[in-house]
């Protein structure tokens, strides 16, 4: 498990991320690393410290992250959420987008105002929620993204940690 989210969770036992209910076991933890994330490897627009991406500056910010659901428990209720900090000097030009495609190819999408988060915490963005019916003969991949691609402002003050998938009570 990553260092920072092993330093989160330690502290998350008695509280909790905010937004990721603790009381749920996590069934899955995706990496930064894990994640594409366009111009990651641009050491211009982000940096990789302890396994995390911190934003330097950028104008097209695009995260995307897939999961294999056969490695999910079947017949239960997830919930996917992107694990991130953002820090005083945030800068985001309006809310970013959060897309969900479940397993079966339908689609969630909704728009997260990040200026509205804690500031110097660990944030859960919902992304959305899926059931896995682990139905034979189809991907079976859960896939989600954040995108804030205005295209016209630069962004700052974003860490990226991860995500996370945990299950949800139906």
């Amino acid at each position: 498990m990553l260092p920072r989210f092993r330093r989160y969770m330690s502290i998350s036992i008695k509280t909790e991320i905010h937004q990721i209910p603790v009381r749920l076991s996590f069934a899955a933890v995706i990496s930064a690393k894990e994640l594409s994330i366009v111009w990651g490897s641009d050491s211009r627009y982000w940096k990789w410290p302890m396994e995390v991406a911190e934003l330097i500056t950028v104008c097209w910010l695009q995260i995307d992250g897939k999961y294999n659901a056969n490695n999910l428990t079947k017949g239960v209720k997830y919930a996917v959420y992107l694990a991130v900090e953002l820090s005083d000097n945030l800068c985001m030009n309006g809310p970013v987008t959060l897309k969900l495609t479940r397993p079966n190819g339908t689609t969630e999408e909704h728009k997260e105002d990040l200026k509205t988060k804690p500031t110097n915490a660990l944030v859960g963005l919902k992304v959305g929620e899926f059931c896995n019916t682990g139905a034979c003969g189809c991907e079976n991949t859960v896939k989600f993204s954040m995108n804030g691609c205005d295209g016209t402002t630069w962004k700052t003050g974003l860490t990226v940690v991860g995500a996370v998938i945990a299950p949800v009570n139906c």
